[in-house]
């Protein structure tokens, strides 16, 4: 199963090492729509990733990956180590690849994270509109926005309800690490596009979605994937996901 804009994605014009893989369980329409039971366990997921994110089932945490340490952000926003037999209600996992490093400059919101990522891409002599790449950031922010989500209220509550009364922490400075992908900018509802970040922090006691950051000093690297969606039968959606409202950045005063 592949998003229709997907459906070509190819290997570099560079000739060398092939392209690593992305493990991608469920579909982002299915958890729009209030699918939060768990597809998939931690370790199959995440047990032999390089990094990943997603979220608990029921809506019990945002997930970041780490060399296949997991850890859930749950509406306390302290990350907890989860189990391999725990599920997942959605997960994204990068896994082999060449590493390639990459400039931010220092001040770079996420759009201009998202631009040094596709100039790098460029000069890679990829598209990102045909790849899906995977990103990891550490060092020194300021700015942080993180947010988490919580359980449903009521049965049938879909994301976009759940995200209207999400769970936000603001840090004027923060440090760790900020992991996730750069999907391509189009999407029939499959994938999440553009740029989906989480965060762990260095003391492990923050974390979650990002909504807003600002570099300091940071050090980044990227690998490019192929794509793989597992999770069952996912028809078209009937409207169109609002992935603004999912992903779109906001202030801390909001």
């Amino acid at each position: 199963m592949r998003d229709d804009h997907l459906h070509a994605l190819r290997r570099s014009r560079v000739h060398g090492p092939r392209h690593g893989e992305v493990e991608q369980a469920g579909t982002a329409s299915q958890l729009f729509a209030g699918h939060f039971e768990g597809i998939a366990t931690v370790e199959e997921e995440f047990g032999s990733s390089r990094l990943g994110i997603g979220v608990m089932h029921d809506l019990d945490g945002e997930v970041v990956s780490i060399n296949g340490t997991t850890w859930a952000i749950p509406s306390s926003g302290t990350p907890q180590i989860v189990a391999p037999s725990d599920t997942i209600a959605f997960g994204i996992s990068a896994h082999g690849g060449t590493r390639h490093e990459f400039a931010i400059e220092p001040g770079a919101d996420l759009e201009g994270i998202q631009q040094a990522i596709d100039k790098t891409l460029s000069a890679l002599h990829e598209d990102h509109e045909h790849i899906v790449c995977a990103v990891s950031i550490t060092g020194s922010f300021r700015d942080v926005l993180l947010r988490t989500v919580h359980h449903p209220d009521y049965e049938g509550e879909t994301l976009g309800e759940i995200i209207d009364d999400e769970i936000r922490f603001a840090f004027d400075q923060w440090q760790g690490s900020v992991v996730g992908f750069r999907y391509p900018d189009h999407s029939t509802g499959q994938t999440i596009p553009g740029l989906h970040l989480h965060a762990l922090g260095a003391d492990l006691l923050s974390g979650g979605h990002v909504r807003n950051l600002t570099t300091e000093k940071i050090t980044a690297e990227l690998w490019v994937d192929d794509l793989h969606i597992t999770g069952g039968d996912d028809p078209s959606p009937e409207a169109e996901v609002d992935f603004e409202r999912y992903e779109g950045p906001v202030s801390a005063a909001e």
